[in-house]
């Protein structure tokens, strides 16, 4: 299957995360950094999760996933829980209802997957194996980390003020294009 590569602006969206293991709390931690609201269906939790529960950073319901949660307005729905039937109903139900769902171990039930992802401020690069080998995702990550360093979060602010710049005079695209090919040719990364 061919995936359509995507960025979601989940900035004070509900986010439903199914589970309470080092899974969950790994996506949890990724959907917070984005921004999201989340919600936690789950009867137990582990400690990393209690903690952010304590900090009142998330909501957590204290309960195993019940028919019919995934359907309550939520933006997104991580499932995430061991038990693999209770991944694959909520996903299910999700699905039914146009609501975005990924199954952090399925692919095959998911409607979205989530890349290793590679950060440098706002500059952001994903790497995705189609579900296949998120471990191979992760390796080749780690190894673009030593190569993408933090200038290319300083080239990136030269552009975004040259190009702020550029949108507000009157210079054709193709002399647009050219500032900021010299930009990027000046800055010694290429």
């Amino acid at each position: 299957m061919a995936y359509y590569p995507v960025m979601l602006n989940i900035q004070h969206k509900k986010c439903l995360v199914i589970g309470g293991g080092k899974v969950a709390y790994r996506k949890i931690k990724s959907l917070l950094k984005c921004g999201g609201e989340v919600t936690v269906i789950s009867g137990e939790l582990c400690d990393e999760i209690e903690q952010l529960c304590s900090e009142n950073r998330i909501c957590v319901i204290r309960r195993n996933y019940i028919s019919g949660d995934a359907i309550c307005g939520y933006f997104l729905v991580v499932c995430a829980a061991n038990d693999p039937e209770t991944n694959r109903l909520a996903a299910k139900e999700a699905q039914a209802q146009h609501i975005l769902v990924n199954v952090a171990d399925n692919p095959q039930l998911s409607s979205y997957i989530v890349p290793s992802v590679l950060r440098r401020q706002d500059l952001t690069v994903a790497v995705a194996t189609g579900g296949k080998s998120p471990l191979l995702a992760k390796r080749i990550r780690h190894k673009l980390e030593d190569i993408i360093s933090d200038e290319y979060e300083e080239l990136l602010e030269r552009l975004a003020r040259a190009r702020e710049k550029a949108k507000q005079s009157n210079l054709p695209t193709k002399e647009k294009l050219k500032l900021y090919d010299s930009i990027i040719n000046e800055s010694g990364l290429f």
